[in-house]
């Protein structure tokens, strides 16, 4: 049930982070081309959401077997064999994870020591007026003065996005030695694209067909 819950709130989270995206990219060439201006905040938001959307969309992408990967030495692999590689390729994951982790805590806390702020975008003022200037700094790194959103904040996606994507390869660490699972789930672009081209080829005729009796 917990699961099921936080799979509706990761696409949930997703869908907010693209269509967000996607109005702001909008209202930005808007803004550019009909009334010659633009925001600056915008694309430092816009890129700051793209990070947001990419390192929280990994671990997504483990789970419903998104990522593409090379599997030709590995399907040819059975029983034993296959089991062996695929437990390694995870400790690789959970390693590559793990240094990941070190680094990203490692850059978060200097940011945090230092309270660099971001270039453009600032708290709203009604927030920054309901801040204790002591506790603002010392607790959240945050200059009343300036409003602006510190960086250790903006950035903090770099611990959540790789704890998740850790937790990702060792639940799958742990359905394979139970014999739940044979390995990754990987994307095949030359399924996809066959079974579009499949799909195309049977339309084709009806859309011919079509064609010809509204020129009739």
């Amino acid at each position: 049930m917990i699961s099921r819950l936080f799979g509706y709130f990761e696409e949930g989270f997703l869908n907010l982070l693209i269509t967000l995206m996607t109005l702001l990219v909008f209202g930005e060439v808007i803004a550019r081309f009909f009334f010659n201006t633009g925001f600056l905040w915008i694309q430092e938001l816009t890129l700051t959401l793209c990070g947001w959307f990419v390192l929280f969309g990994m671990s997504y992408g483990v789970k419903v077997g998104a990522h593409i990967g090379v599997d030709a030495f590995v399907s040819k692999l059975s029983g034993k064999p296959q089991k062996m590689v695929a437990i390694f390729a995870c400790l690789c994951c959970v390693i590559y994870c793990a240094m990941f982790l070190k680094g990203s805590w490692d850059y978060l806390t200097q940011m945090y020591q230092i309270g660099i702020p971001m270039e453009d975008i600032d708290f709203p003022a009604w927030f920054i007026h309901q801040l204790d200037p002591d506790y603002a700094w010392e607790t959240l790194r945050i200059d009343v003065e300036d409003g602006a959103v510190p960086i250790w904040l903006s950035q903090s996606i770099l611990l959540i996005g790789f704890s998740m994507l850790t937790w990702r390869f060792i639940e799958l660490f742990i359905a394979i030695l139970r014999n739940q699972a044979v390995g990754f789930q990987l994307a095949d672009e030359a399924k996809d694209s066959m079974h579009l081209i499949d799909e195309a080829a049977k339309s084709a005729p009806e859309q011919q067909e079509q064609t010809d009796k509204d020129a009739k």
